[in-house]
């Protein structure tokens, strides 16, 4: 079977998930256009960037509950929900490596927020825009959603739900370890 993804694919996926984990996107006071707090909203900024240099048409909610990045052609848009939040690291001493530099070792990458949710977040994008380079095309608009928290009760969710943003959505699986 071939390979979708390449390695030079692969690896600026790997370089885009250590840009993201490299903000401590941790609810912290609330600020304009910041409902969760700066840290949280500049993990969001990062992340859209991430998507606007590959192509994706980016869109951040003015009040700051929400943004997302969409790509393709259709009426309708198959959505994947994503959040930029992640929980305090804790101890740092209980950390291998600083869990915001992420590090790639026996081909995992360890960092706050890599599996939950920043890491499956990053993996859609680069997964749709590696589809689309091998021509790839769809029958909708795919959209990535990222909510900036997850609480309380998905109000960014609720907020793109309440826009009809989306016509169609999924929620991104969180990836787990033994």
């Amino acid at each position: 079977m071939d390979k979708i993804v390449t390695e030079v694919e692969q690896d600026a996926a790997v370089a885009a998930l250590k840009r993201l984990i490299s903000h401590p996107s941790y609810t912290t006071a609330a600020a304009p256009g910041a409902p969760f707090g700066q840290d949280i909203r500049l993990a969001l900024d990062e992340v859209l960037a991430i998507c606007h240099e590959l192509g994706y048409h980016t869109y951040e909610d003015p009040d700051g509950y929400y943004g997302y990045a969409e790509t393709g052609d259709g009426d309708e848009t198959f959505g994947i929900i994503g959040h930029v939040d992640v929980v305090p690291a804790g101890d740092p001493s209980d950390w291998d490596s600083d869990p915001y530099t992420g590090v790639v070792r026996d081909g995992a990458i360890f960092g706050r927020g890599s599996q939950d949710d920043k890491g499956p977040s990053i993996a859609a994008i680069f997964a749709v825009k590696a589809l689309e380079n091998r021509g790839y095309h769809f029958n909708k608009k795919f959209a990535l959603s990222l909510v900036l928290t997850r609480k309380p009760c998905g109000v960014g969710s609720l907020n793109i739900t309440k826009k009809k943003r989306l016509s169609i959505s999924v929620s991104l699986p969180m990836l787990n370890f033994h």
